[in-house]
């Protein structure tokens, strides 16, 4: 599995549909489907300023997309249950010869929160439209619990990989390997928690790699806040940490909003949730300056050579995730 830094082909993407509000799961209950299409073309549009946007579509909203996504963006109509092509939709592969496979892994909602059988057909979908190399991962997984650096390492989070709704009957030692055999990594760095109960504590909203050795993690200075300790745990882990090459990491924080913006819920925003695209970064901020200055600046740093582009969070987060959650790159095979 490549690095996300790595050159990209295009990025996938999937519609929301009507049927992506539900009162069934906490995190859709704020969702607002029209002002949610807004952001998601947002997300959409700026990707296709830095590569090529694949949108897949239910066919019965075509019509939707007219008006609000730009006229290079491909729309794919499929029949899909939901929005989140990072959890649904394939993760891809590069072989020796930069030859392009696809894995797709099974996909049960998020522990069956609401409808996913339209969703579960997606990477096959992806994988076969790429013409990929077709590997069948018969373990529950989400593209947003694993992060990797390109070079054999990946980190995860025992919260949402060891959680009782995923795989049961799998030890911890069981999903190592698996991950091993799917991804092509040899080592695995576990985080105890993420932040997000919609999920189960993805790793896309508290930690990714940004550069071989280097990792960039949300942080907490408020000791009387309630993610303080998770994510203190969290950061000790990483400092403590070596990657597949034995190197100590390198920790880059990301301090967190102190502002709390989904009704009734503690989940923070995350700046950690964006997406590295070709010669650039969409990155998504919450209506919070100093914290959004502060992140945009920690993050520009990091990716010198690559713009930043900002987009408006917080609907993306009243649907249950962030612009990483919405987004799955396709890298760049041989031609």
């Amino acid at each position: 599995m490549p690095a996300e830094w790595s050159e990209h082909e295009c990025c996938w993407m999937q519609w929301p549909t009507e049927m992506t509000p539900s009162e069934d799961a906490v995190s859709w209950t704020h969702f607002d489907l029209g002002k949610g299409r807004i952001n998601w073309a947002s997300v959409a549009n700026s990707i296709s300023k830095f590569e090529k946007v694949k949108m897949i579509v239910h066919p019965n909203d075509i019509d939707s997309t007219n008006s609000l996504l730009k006229s290079d963006i491909e729309i794919i109509p499929l029949e899909i249950n939901d929005g989140w092509c990072r959890d649904s939709g394939a993760i891809f592969l590069l072989d020796k010869n930069n030859n392009l496979g696809g894995v797709d892994s099974d996909f049960n909602c998020w522990g069956y929160k609401i409808n996913y059988e339209l969703d579960d057909k997606v990477a096959r979908f992806m994988i076969d439209s790429s013409k990929a190399k077709y590997f069948k991962n018969n373990m529950v997984l989400e593209g947003g619990s694993i992060h990797v650096d390109g070079e054999g390492t990946l980190i995860t989070t025992e919260q949402c990989l060891l959680h009782e709704n995923r795989n049961p009957n799998l030890s911890k030692e069981d999903i190592e390997n698996n991950l091993k055999d799917n991804f092509g990594v040899k080592k695995i760095i576990w985080l105890k928690h993420g932040t997000d109960e919609g999920t189960n504590g993805h790793i896309d909203n508290v930690a990714c790699f940004v550069k071989p050795g280097t990792v960039m993690a949300m942080t907490c200075n408020d000791k009387s806040d309630t993610y303080y300790d998770r994510l203190n745990e969290n950061l000790e882990v990483l400092k403590t940490a070596t990657d597949s090459l034995d190197r100590r990491l390198e920790v880059i924080e990301v301090e967190m909003s102190y502002k709390r913006l989904i009704p009734n819920d503690d989940e923070p925003c995350s700046y950690i949730n964006y997406y590295i695209a070709n010669g650039g970064i969409v990155l998504p901020i919450f209506h919070d300056e100093k914290a959004d200055e502060n992140a945009i600046n920690i993050i520009q740093s990091s990716f010198p050579d690559r713009k930043i582009e900002c987009v408006d969070g917080l609907d993306i987060l009243l649907g249950g995730g962030g612009v990483h959650c919405i987004t799955q790159q396709q890298p760049k095979a041989k031609t």
